[in-house]
């Protein structure tokens, strides 16, 4: 039996919530799948919570990179596992080199008299590097590099795919430029969940509208990808859907994410 693989968007915005969604993050999940999230802002927790989805259905969570955004809500995952959806089963929190000794930093911040308490379920902490894979019941994850951060960082897109003869894959840029890694990740993948930050440069690390114009080629031509989904997005892309999704190259399946929206992949 081929497993199930749907996605949930979480949240679409950028860092500044921008037209008033939360920050960017996802849920997989899927009968034969474990329930996985990718990124946990500060506003993770608000947006399950809306979605009607309770936190103690989560096995994992994967981090891209380590940016109050994309990994700021994690202490408040864990109050809750410790104190509101009361959990007992383990917790897996997965992301790139540095992780560990920042989430430690990031929850002693915010909360340093409860570090130290002992909690009812085992919480494992895990880092992965460009390269590295790991099996989760009927889910494959394998991480690359990204383009957002100097060294000692090394920010990640992640390639999930189903085990099986008909596999399904999803992949997630998190933040970066058009790089080598974000290409190889998404080769062949059912379903591209990529940044779109702004509509032009100057915008940082990030992929703009406009680099979108050549990236389309490359990702739905050259790579094989059979649907983008576009999150993670900024004010000025926001306010001008209509006319970006009117301007979308017609041999490409492009949807613009919003929050609380299901995929089947």
């Amino acid at each position: 039996m081929v497993p199930d693989m749907k996605l949930h968007v979480l949240g679409s915005a950028d860092a500044f919530n921008s037209g008033a969604r939360c920050h960017a993050s996802y849920l997989v999940h899927g009968d034969g799948l474990p329930t996985v999230a990718v990124d946990f802002g500060a506003t993770t927790l608000l947006a399950l919570r809306k979605a009607g989805v309770s936190a103690e259905t989560l096995d994992a969570v994967f981090i891209t990179h380590l940016h109050g955004d994309h990994f700021g809500g994690l202490p408040f995952l864990i109050l809750d596992a410790m104190f509101y959806d009361r959990r007992e089963r383990p917790l897996t929190l997965i992301g790139p080199i540095g992780f560990t000794v920042r989430f430690e930093q990031l929850f002693k911040a915010l909360y340093v008299d409860i570090w130290e308490r002992e909690r009812p379920f085992e919480t494992h902490l895990v880092e992965m590097s460009p390269g590295d894979k790991m099996e989760m019941g009927g889910l494959s994850v394998t991480a690359f590099a990204a383009s957002h951060m100097d060294p000692p960082d090394v920010p990640l897109c992640f390639r999930m795919s189903s085990v099986g003869p008909s596999a399904r894959t999803i992949t997630f840029s998190g933040d970066t430029e058009p790089c080598p890694g974000l290409t190889a990740a998404a080769t062949g993948a059912d379903l591209l969940v990529a940044e779109c930050s702004g509509l032009a440069p100057p915008c940082g690390r990030h992929i703009t509208w406009q680099d979108w114009q050549a990236l389309f080629v490359v990702m739905a031509v050259e790579s094989g990808v059979k649907k983008i989904v576009l999150s993670h997005l900024g004010r000025d892309v926001r306010d001008h859907l209509a006319e970006l999704q009117a301007a979308a190259p017609p041999d490409v399946t492009l949807i613009f994410a919003d929050d609380d929206q299901h995929f089947d992949v």
